[in-house]
């Protein structure tokens, strides 16, 4: 649930300085309490209410959380980049019973993290993630739990040892995260992302290894999660092309239900379902399914002409937030099929039906 897209940072990994004047607002509330109030009614566990913007720069924050704990969410976080943060905040946070907040540091190195988030001050963002475990442990509680994590670069990938070290001692939950979004098309031209990924591998040859190789990809973005933005557009991922160019539909005229089993998340579905995830224009050129595959591949021992030397380690240092850890990835198709089923008493929309198979 993206509330906002305003920004207080500038971060040089970031596509937010590509958006135009009006595409920059907050979610409307009722907008907000109609999605919320849909994932009660169809048992959705977890919601984010993070997208492109800062989500402490919305007032009504602490009451937006509140009342998806309200409606049964087992799981409600957001991001923060920490910059905003006092006791009151602190205070007002915790008692909305949010189950977790999520710090973006990014380094633990002051002249790299204010180098790549221009506008911050590390030691204040320190400082404030600080306050708010003390102020959870003035308020005897053990939850919201505190995450910090990390986006991995080419420079700051030898950084992550330290990053670990640092958090160890106050954060609940660590995470790395693998740089992804090299550009984004734009009227005026393209979005370039300033910074690198650690991913050794040159991202079109792993496309075409993987193809070379048979090594398929099925997005779990399209089956576990959506995105609904500000102005109520639904995409299924965080791609910024998706913005204008993957927009699955809007709430308002449809609802969340009817827009997840629409006929355009059912087409996309299936070109990954049949392994031709690289026909979309978009997937194809996205660095999730390129780095997952390049994890993939590398396991198998498939070497890379465009590789470039790991100056750290024998072997390069990427994120799992994806990789299952088990062999279950490519049956996300038939889990979600398996799971297409209604209660009873709820009206099934016209448009509902499981995907075709492959």
């Amino acid at each position: 649930m993206e509330v906002t897209t305003r920004c207080n940072l500038v971060c040089t990994f970031c596509s937010h300085s590509s958006l135009e004047k009006d595409q920059k607002g907050n979610m409307d509330l009722d907008v907000y309490r109609s999605v919320i109030a849909e994932g009660e009614r169809y048992g959705t566990p977890a919601t984010n209410l993070n997208g492109l913007g800062e989500p402490m720069l919305v007032r009504q924050l602490p009451e937006m959380l509140a009342y998806a704990k309200e409606r049964g969410f087992v799981d409600v976080m957001f991001h923060t980049n920490g910059t905003i943060m006092t006791e009151g905040h602190a205070r007002a946070l915790i008692e909305s019973n949010l189950d977790k907040i999520i710090f973006s540091v990014d380094s633990p190195d002051k002249a790299t993290y204010e180098q790549m988030r221009i506008r911050g001050k590390y030691d204040r963002v320190l400082s404030h993630v600080r306050l708010f475990a003390a102020m959870r442990e003035a308020m005897g509680r053990s939850t919201p739990l505190i995450r910090t994590t990390m986006v991995v670069t080419d420079k700051t990938v030898h950084q992550v040892p330290d990053f670990v070290k640092l958090w160890k001692p106050l954060a609940d939950q660590i995470t790395l995260q693998d740089l992804t979004w090299r550009s984004k098309a734009l009227d005026t031209g393209e979005w370039s992302n300033s910074e690198q990924s650690a991913v050794p591998a040159d991202m079109d040859e792993i496309r075409q290894k993987s193809i070379e190789h048979k090594v398929s990809f099925v997005c779990p973005y399209l089956y576990q999660s959506s995105y609904t933005f500000w102005n109520a557009d639904v995409i299924p991922c965080s791609n910024p092309n998706a913005r204008t160019h993957m927009v699955m539909g809007q709430i308002g005229p449809r609802t969340m239900h009817q827009v997840w089993h629409g006929k355009t998340y059912r087409d996309i579905r299936g070109l990954h379902a049949s392994g031709k995830w690289y026909e979309h224009p978009v997937c194809r050129d996205c660095e999730v399914p390129l780095i997952e595959l390049y994890k993939a591949l590398d396991k198998r021992g498939v070497t890379f002409e465009s590789a470039r030397p790991d100056p750290e380690s024998a072997a390069p240092r990427v994120a799992e937030e994806l990789t299952p850890q088990d062999d279950t990835a490519t049956d996300l198709v038939t889990q979600y099929k398996r799971q297409l089923v209604w209660p009873e008493n709820v009206a099934k929309p016209v448009d509902a039906v499981a995907p075709r198979s492959a």
